[in-house]
């Protein structure tokens, strides 16, 4: 009769041959695949230029807050804040303190960031 020694020996030698085999069938189908052609990426301009008369519109990136504060013409913030979705005409653009912002009325300025063309 076998002896359990040698049995698992077998059963043993037996389990990794056939792990082998698997791998390398596995690393030919790999080799073998051809990978799909992409296309080329298209350019899109991700901050166009916005100037005097041009239909803004406020995204927000912030999802909780749907909202964006008002500056001054100074680029302070003020109480006053605008809804993520409003629509302007840009009434002037301008550079105060490192911040560029379009005018929306009066003395109403948004930060740049925060419109997008329209």
């Amino acid at each position: 009769m076998f002896d359990s020694k040698k049995l698992v020996k077998i059963v043993s030698v037996a389990v990794a041959s056939m792990s082998l085999l698997g791998v390398s069938t596995s690393v030919t189908e790999a080799a073998s695949f051809t990978a799909p052609k992409l296309g080329v990426a298209e350019v899109v301009p991700t901050n166009p230029a916005i100037k005097k008369g041009d239909k803004i519109f406020v995204a927000i990136k912030d999802t909780k807050n749907q909202k964006v504060a008002v500056l001054n013409a100074n680029g302070t913030k003020t109480a006053k804040t605008v809804s993520m979705g409003s629509t302007f005409t840009a009434k002037d653009v301008k550079k105060t303190n490192g911040k560029k912002l379009v005018k929306i009325s009066g003395n109403q300025w948004l930060n740049i960031k925060d419109v997008v063309k329209d």
